[in-house]
């Protein structure tokens, strides 16, 4: 018994003798690499909270005005911001996207101008920034998708509207925007005189989404379409 202790004392000693040595024959290198690592985490840490951070506010900062118009339904001032305004901030939407589109104000500065578009009538340039959108949350996407419809109906591109309203539809299966899309759909499948398609929309929203606010209209719609 006291062999094997020995004789597992000494083959612990030698491996922790050997591992001492590779430690020592090899301490450049392994210093090298710890340093490497720390130069990489500070740098991570460095840029986060001296570039980032700042870059993030000075974002904030730059839309405040844009979408104080915005609210106001101010389409213009929002987009191209307030040339008569003595603030230093008062800048548009497109100002924000092209010098800080990479953050999260310069996002959805990219949906909000999109929005503002579609109200002013210009569907090209609405396109154009709903596609640069790429929002995270649960809604906005959604009527991001729902709205390249609208911009696509406006043009006379039905078949594409309709691609964009089934999409918005199967994004997320909620009482609020599912049947908003869905019907959306069903108006632009009748303007297709595609009535079947869209009575089976108008249908779906009447039996699998009574919550909503569409719900009371739906039996009108169904007997347009059937009669149509």
């Amino acid at each position: 018994m006291e062999k094997n202790i020995e004789e597992k004392s000494t083959e612990n000693i030698s491996f922790i003798s050997k591992s001492e040595q590779f430690i020592e024959n090899n301490q450049k290198t392994i210093i090298g690499i710890i340093v490497a690592i720390l130069v990489i985490v500070l740098a991570i840490f460095g840029i986060n909270k001296f570039v980032s951070q700042p870059r993030q506010q000075k974002a904030n900062e730059a839309i405040f005005s844009a979408e104080q118009y915005f609210a106001q339904g101010d389409f213009n001032a929002a987009l191209y911001g307030d040339s008569t305004s003595n603030d230093k901030y008062s800048v548009g939407l497109l100002q924000v996207i092209d010098k800080y589109g990479s953050t999260k104000a310069g996002k959805r500065a990219k949906y909000e101008a999109g929005i503002c578009f579609l109200r002013l009538g210009k569907y090209d340039e609405a396109l154009k920034y709903l596609d640069k959108y790429n929002g995270k949350d649960q809604l906005t996407p959604i009527f991001n998708e729902m709205m390249k419809g609208d911009a696509e109906i406006e043009q006379g591109n039905t078949a594409n509207a309709i691609k964009h309203y089934e999409k918005a539809a199967k994004m997320d299966d909620n009482t609020i925007t599912a049947p908003f899309a869905l019907f959306k759909a069903g108006v632009a499948y009748m303007m297709t005189d595609n009535n079947a398609k869209a009575v089976e929309y108008f249908k779906k929203i009447k039996s699998d989404y009574p919550e909503s606010s569409l719900f009371a209209e739906m039996d009108g719609f169904i007997a347009y379409a059937e009669a149509k």
